[in-house]
């Protein structure tokens, strides 16, 4: 690999840079380490592809300073800033048709003189560069006749042949299919750690951008907002804060590193005249429930559950009607008489196949008081009480009295067609 070198690879300091009158990114500062895989994280229009094409001098910053291995990409040539970071764009498209091999063979045009088309060396990365994308059996196609995964692997072959020292990528998974963004990211991963090169790139892909990446950047409105380590970076405040989603955010997922899973959209608030629905859950067995009763327009209400339990977790973050007893403790009196009033006052009660121990046995005598006043009651009977009876037998005996008092469903999916069947007394 060619290319000038120093202590530190790419270095932003108080950059400010836009468009016109417009600037959009204020006074960002950051570093892309050399034998690192640096990611850029944030929303659409944060600024990410304009920091790119700052440190690949692709637009003159208004202030501050880029420095990469040690030098002013700005303040020397073209060539010679070509030889120091290489950039693989989303995707390009050509004036004229180029076969793959030509297409490659330009990221060494930074060494060519204008009289000579490439000596032995520069074939050899080319090869080299062909076969680390995966692109070496098509050489010989014309670009417009690839999919949009081959052309971006044609792009970073072209990139790679450039063997610049700093390689930056816009969103370099786009088009690919998942066998080849393994590929790919672990040809970025063997760069950094084999050769040295400090490789920046930007991630829409949370996930991925947290099992390949060794440090993060990420950026909100033109500003850095947060730096460091997947683990550091990756929270669930940041999802809020700067993607304004609701997400789970887990410590360690299946490659060691912060995990997220994205909740799906909130449902629209209850009408005032829409009906209403009780739920009986608890250790994640109402979940499904909860979610399916409020999307089709119920004002649904849950309880009594424990503080911590995964259906009171849902629930709270569904904003729905709950009553909550601390963890461990058994349900009180006036937590009773406030399930009561809300299952009495509900158009339907759903009992779900939960655990049920000595905390929380005193739900289904609630329900069975409920359904004996008339209360329309559905059963989820999916999971058989024996295997979930804590009691020593009273939560048996109080589920076969619900069961002769209610009309019971297999599963979350049968419970609508319980509700429907009986609409007209709802």
């Amino acid at each position: 690999m060619t290319g000038d070198r120093g202590d530190a690879g790419l270095v932003l300091e108080g950059v400010t840079a836009g468009y016109g009158g417009r600037p959009v990114l204020e006074g960002v500062s950051m570093e892309v380490r050399p034998g690192q895989v640096t990611g850029l994280i944030g929303p659409n229009g944060s600024g990410k592809t304009t920091l790119v094409r700052v440190a690949a001098r692709g637009l003159r910053p208004r202030s501050g300073s880029v420095r990469v291995f040690g030098v002013d990409p700005y303040g020397v040539s073209a060539r010679r800033a070509a030889r120091l970071v290489a950039v693989v764009p989303q995707e390009t498209t050509p004036a004229f048709s180029y076969s793959v091999l030509e297409m490659v063979l330009m990221g060494r045009s930074p060494y060519l003189s204008a009289w000579r088309s490439g000596n032995e060396e520069d074939w050899l990365h080319t090869r080299r560069a062909m076969e680390a994308a995966n692109v070496q059996h098509l050489a010989d196609r014309p670009l417009e006749e690839l999919s949009g995964g081959e052309r971006q692997r044609v792009l970073l072959a072209q990139a790679l042949a450039q063997d610049a020292p700093a390689l930056m990528l816009d969103e370099p998974t786009t088009h690919l299919d998942i066998r080849h963004v393994v590929e790919v990211l672990a040809v970025l991963s063997g760069l950094a750690r084999r050769d040295g090169r400090a490789v920046l790139a930007i991630f829409h892909d949370l996930n991925l951008a947290s099992a390949y990446c060794d440090r993060l950047y990420a950026l909100s409105e033109g500003r850095i907002v947060s730096e460091g380590t997947p683990q550091s970076v990756i929270t669930r405040e940041l999802m809020w804060n700067v993607f304004g989603v609701e997400a789970e955010v887990s410590p360690a997922g299946a490659a060691g590193r912060p995990s997220v899973a994205v909740a799906p959209a909130l449902p629209l608030a209850p009408r005032d005249d829409s009906p209403r629905a009780h739920v009986i859950g608890g250790a994640g067995r109402g979940a499904a429930v909860m979610r399916l009763l409020a999307e089709e327009g119920f004002d649904v209400s849950v309880g009594v559950l424990h503080v911590g339990d995964t259906d009171q977790v849902l629930a709270e973050r569904l904003n729905l009607l709950r009553v909550t007893v601390p963890p461990f403790s058994p349900i009180d009196e006036r937590s009773a008489d406030d399930c009561r009033a809300l299952m009495a006052g509900a158009d339907v009660v759903v009992v779900c196949d939960a655990p049920f121990g000595p905390g929380n046995v005193d739900n289904l005598r609630l329900a069975l008081d409920a359904a004996r006043s008339g209360v329309r009651t559905i059963l989820i009977d999916q999971v058989p009480i024996e295997e979930r009876d804590f009691t020593g037998g009273e939560a048996s005996r109080l589920w076969r009295s619900l069961r002769s008092n209610a009309r019971s469903v297999s599963g979350p999916d049968e419970v609508l067609a319980g509700v429907h069947a009986g609409r007209g007394q709802i």
